[in-house]
């Protein structure tokens, strides 16, 4: 589990994704600050008949298009050269082109 979630409320927040039989276990050791504590938790994984997940896909697929659309679009610098940014800074954080 990433970043820093009050153990009830991610408890909740398992629950009201749909799993089931959602129980806290053990402290894992892991700590990323101070005032954090790793934990580990139990659920059973919500049938797929229980809820579409193609609708959520689907909405967040069309968010993704319309935000690279959006930030490709012409303005102050031409499509080229945000093209040509954005593979710079991928290559400069290591990615593969």
């Amino acid at each position: 589990m990433g970043g820093a979630v009050p153990g009830m409320d991610f408890l909740e927040m398992l629950k009201e994704a749909g799993f089931k039989n959602v129980e806290s276990g053990s402290v894992t050791g892991l700590e990323s600050s101070p005032v954090t504590v790793g934990m580990l938790f139990r659920a059973i994984k919500p049938d797929s008949s229980d809820f579409v997940m193609e609708d959520v896909r689907m909405s967040t697929m069309d968010y993704y298009q319309q935000f690279m659309s959006s930030a490709y679009s012409e303005g102050v610098l031409d499509q080229k050269t945000k093209y040509l940014i954005a593979l710079g800074a991928s290559l400069g954080a290591g990615c593969d082109p």
